[in-house]
């Protein structure tokens, strides 16, 4: 056994044969036959091959743990309770994120494991546009125009990332998207605004922005048919029904004066009329 140990540690790779014997050793550890692993087992890119082994054996076979439920399975008194610690403080800096790296390398990513202090330090909002895209994108699949519908603070939850929210951006979804995607959305198009948007000093600023961006951007309507064309119906249509309750007391006619200062208000602006539904005549036939 002290011959195949130092055949071990002098191997670069863990082919089959090896494999078996590192699996071997791990397991004499584990149930007490021997007392800790050997000198240098886990030194060098040697010892990291054999970590990566004893890993993949430890929750594919061992505990049967699927490679999709890993990042929920994986905790460091996992490590603990089936006597690695001595690889995970070695080899890793007590780090099972990086444990798991190590034997699955790209595989998974680092906001999976909510490694310590990962969303601090200069990178961090880095870090956090990387994630957002990965969540919408790759795990949820939802097209970039879809975000606005689909995407929610609940979303971020679902995939651990609400401590994401609260250190980078003070628990605000919509920051984390801007961060993800600069420019690309406006608060107003999500289901959910900002606390406060339509409230304090920038309140009526964010109203005369949406609107302007409703009228012109949504709805292509010249500024001197404003009054006319647009309607209450047509805000609430577009997700600025609360706007109009929480700055202008439901009023769509306030809403673009606040937008639009410079035109004159109608005193009855003409509206659009409804399209009403065709009644087919109905003849009744004697029998």
């Amino acid at each position: 056994m002290v011959a195949e140990l130092k055949r071990l540690d002098a191997a670069p790779a863990a082919p089959d044969l090896e494999r078996a014997g590192i699996i071997e050793t791990y397991e004499e550890v584990f149930g007490g036959r021997r007392r800790r692993f050997p000198n240098n087992f886990f030194n060098g890119s040697a010892g990291h091959e054999r970590a990566g082994v004893i890993t993949r054996y430890l929750l594919e076979e061992k505990l049967g743990i699927r490679v999709q439920d890993i990042p929920r399975a994986i905790h460091k008194k996992l490590f603990y309770d089936n006597g690695l610690t001595w690889m995970l403080g070695s080899c890793f800096d007590w780090s099972p994120y990086k444990a798991i790296d190590n034997a699955y390398p790209g595989m998974f990513h680092k906001w999976q494991f909510n490694v310590k202090g990962m969303w601090q330090g200069p990178e961090r909002l880095k870090l956090a546009a990387e994630a957002t895209r990965w969540m919408i994108e790759n795990v949820e699949g939802v097209p970039i125009d879809e975000i606005p519908q689909r995407i929610s603070a609940t979303t971020f939850g679902k995939y651990n990332l609400r401590g994401m929210l609260s250190v980078c951006f003070k628990g605000s979804f919509f920051r984390a998207i801007e961060n993800a995607y600069p420019g690309r959305f406006h608060p107003w198009e999500f289901r959910n605004v900002p606390k406060n948007f339509w409230q304090g000093g920038n309140g009526l600023e964010n109203a005369r922005r949406a609107t302007r961006w409703l009228c012109e951007e949504k709805l292509g309507v010249q500024r001197d048919r404003v009054f006319q064309d647009v309607t209450y119906h047509l805000f609430r249509e577009h997700g600025l029904g609360g706007m109009l309750t929480g700055c202008f007391s439901g009023s769509s006619i306030q809403a673009l004066h606040n937008a639009y200062p410079d035109l004159m208000v109608p005193k009855h602006p003409k509206r659009k009329p409804r399209r009403r539904r065709k009644v087919e005549e109905v003849r009744l036939t004697e029998v």
